[in-house]
């Protein structure tokens, strides 16, 4: 949803792009929960009817007038309903006080209703018995309140022309339309039917089936007949320039990508074109083909800096590659299947995220992959805590955090893609969209990960305790060493440290590159306990831990342990228990020893030691550095303490 710039790269032609403009996007990333936290506070405590369960909504028809000079609407909404669980009397929508109901007619007769705390109940003259069909009218008109950026707008485009738009998500849609503002029935079909004056565009959901102009007035048609939720409903009115572009897919069959864009715009689009086509080639790709192919894929330029993606017409500042990348991906994670709940909405945001950083992996000769891993990591970890489950869906700043919605979301699936192996995930990812319980339905959390563990064979629970449900990272310490004391087996110990408390440890493998006489080689640990040491088959130059950035962490460190000897002087065992033995040059005797902690406290003392024996049972595990100051010379290193 609502993804601002900074996931989209602006490049200054095909495959180049700015470095300046780059970080300057960037930067959007911690501004987005400011940005979209304006815009529902009003809505942000709405509740969905426990009535809504009780009846299908299969079928709406939108009649609207609007001017996209004047914040105002008028029109009627039909909507076609069953009942599904018992006989209902009444029916009840989801409209703002703020709007004005005029009517509401039922078989073409005036029936009563109520307009009271956002909803209009409708009492039905005879209960209408369950499985039968039914429809009923509302007449209404109104000036939608402005918030922001969001539900309903009319201002202007950047060159002066007056626009309309509309952006729902998440509790928008009551705010200009009567609704029933749900995640517990999509809409099974919907005509949308929008009159406006002349020369000005409609943009909308589906085909454009119609367009009839009559005296200073036109009427643009569009049906869309896949299942669709509330909040993706839409419509965007000025004086755009339109055209479209064709994916031709396997079978033959063409795709069109139809985009509406303000006339100045217009050649800078055409001239971009060709990306959008590659992207979602690259999904088709990867997920499977796109969900609604028999209709469209559209762009629809709109006043807020960033994008929403609306079922088949994603509403667009721009049509920079990052920023498409993310909205076309909500068209299979987010459109054709849609969070159950707002407590899982990295279902949409974190998927989109993911698959955008997909397509920096495989698309411009991914040579942005790293840049945008890093990124990712650099903001999921500048704050210690926070979980990406959202446990309080009334506040939209915390719905729509980009720190760990979108990007702790996304990066939770790139860890799984790391747990998994890639043919496991993405089989998942594959069987998960062709799912027939969720493709074009809601999805919980859990349908996701029950396909995650099909796929890989493997229980997640803990995983998703840890990183879904749990708070804050992990940061490691990782010492290798020759153990003298076992044979001299070069052994390597890791130690993690967790950023927040409410877990205390991360399960995990972990990935490090093991270079020797100038060759590499990838090994995969899988760390159950903290610490714990692994035997090596052969002595490192060097380790580097996590060089592809599979995982989230941070201040993460690998040190070289070696066992002290120089000018015969030897410190053993390293690793060490309760005792440290210090074998000097017999020429020397000495005087005070030092250790001190791996920030460089200092921790223990002794002056003049009586032997060369010291006890260290009181220290805790860790790394620690040792001054040894002898009669004639000072030696400084570093060993383990492991128990």
């Amino acid at each position: 949803m609502k993804l601002l710039l900074k996931y989209s790269f602006f490049l200054l032609a095909v495959g180049m792009l700015s470095q300046t403009v780059k970080a300057q996007e960037w930067d959007y990333l911690d501004k987005l929960p400011f940005e979209e936290s304006n815009a529902y506070l009003k809505k942000a405590a709405f509740v969905e009817d426990i009535s809504y369960t009780t009846y299908d909504l299969y079928f709406q028809r939108m009649e609207w007038q609007v001017d996209p000079s004047i914040q105002h609407i008028s029109g009627a909404v039909t909507s076609y309903f069953k009942p599904i669980s018992v006989d209902i009397s009444s029916i009840i929508f989801d409209l703002d006080d703020n709007m004005q109901v005029d009517s509401v007619l039922y078989h073409n007769t005036q029936i009563d209703f109520t307009h009271e705390l956002d909803k209009i109940t409708v009492q039905l003259p005879s209960p209408i018995t369950q499985d039968s069909q039914d429809s009923i009218t509302i007449w209404y008109q109104g000036e939608p309140s402005t918030t922001g950026f969001g539900a309903f707008e009319a201002n202007s485009t950047p060159s002066g022309n007056p626009i309309l738009w509309t952006l729902s998500e998440p509790y928008g849609a009551m705010e200009w339309w009567p609704c029933k503002q749900s995640l517990s029935d999509k809409i099974d079909s919907i005509e949308v039917r929008v009159t406006c004056p002349i020369g000005n565009k409609v943009a909308s959901n589906g085909k454009l089936i119609s367009e009839t102009t009559l005296d200073d007035k036109t009427t643009f048609v569009w049906k869309h007949h896949y299942p669709i939720t509330t909040y993706l409903i839409a419509i965007a009115v000025t004086n755009y320039s339109a055209f479209s572009d064709y994916l031709e897919l396997d079978d033959g069959s063409q795709v069109e990508i139809l985009n509406y864009v303000y006339p100045e715009y217009l050649e800078t689009a055409q001239n971009l074109s060709a990306e959008t086509l590659e992207i979602m080639r690259f999904f088709n790709g990867v997920i499977g083909e796109y969900p609604f192919a028999d209709e469209k894929y559209g762009h629809a330029q709109f006043g807020w800096g960033g994008g929403m993606e609306h079922q088949t017409m994603s509403f667009m500042y721009n049509l920079n590659f990052g920023l498409v990348a993310h909205e076309m991906a909500h068209q299979w994670f987010g459109d054709c299947i849609t969070l159950g709940s707002w407590h899982d909405i990295w279902l949409n945001e974190g998927f989109a995220t993911y698959m955008t950083g997909l397509t920096y992996e495989n698309l411009l000769d991914g040579i942005y992959w790293d840049s945008w891993k890093k990124q990712q990591v650099t903001s999921i970890t500048a704050i210690a805590d926070g979980s990406v489950y959202v446990e309080d869906t009334t506040s939209v700043s915390r719905l729509f955090s980009s720190r760990l919605s979108y990007a702790k979301g996304g990066y939770l699936l790139h860890m799984l893609r790391w747990e998994l192996g890639d043919d496991a995930f993405f089989t998942a990812l594959q069987n998960y969209y062709n799912d027939p319980t969720v493709k074009y339905e809601y999805a919980s959390q859990q349908e996701w990960v029950s396909h995650l563990e099909a796929a890989g064979d493997t229980s997640l629970t803990e995983f998703f305790n840890d990183w879904y449900y749990g708070e804050g990272y992990p940061s490691y310490q990782i010492n290798y060493y020759t153990d003298f004391g076992d044979n001299g087996n070069e052994k390597m110990t890791i130690t993690q440290t967790t950023s927040d408390e409410s877990v205390d440890f991360f399960e995990m493998h972990l990935p490090l590159r093991i270079w020797k006489d100038g060759s590499s080689k990838d090994i995969r640990l899988h760390q159950t306990t903290n610490p714990q040491t692994f035997v090596l088959e052969e002595k490192p130059d060097s380790v580097y831990f996590d060089p592809d950035l599979w995982l989230i962490s941070k201040n993460s460190l690998v040190t070289e342990v070696v066992e002290l000897t120089m000018n015969e002087m030897k410190i053993f065992p390293n690793p060490a228990t309760i005792d440290l033995t210090i074998q000097p040059n017999p020429r020397e005797q000495i005087t005070d020893i030092l250790i001190s902690d791996i920030t460089g406290k200092k921790v223990a003392y002794f002056e003049n030691p009586a032997t060369n024996k010291i006890n260290i049972a009181n220290l805790p595990e860790g790394i620690y550095l040792i001054r040894i100051e002898m009669s004639r010379s000072i030696y400084s290193s570093r060993f383990v303490i492991k128990r």
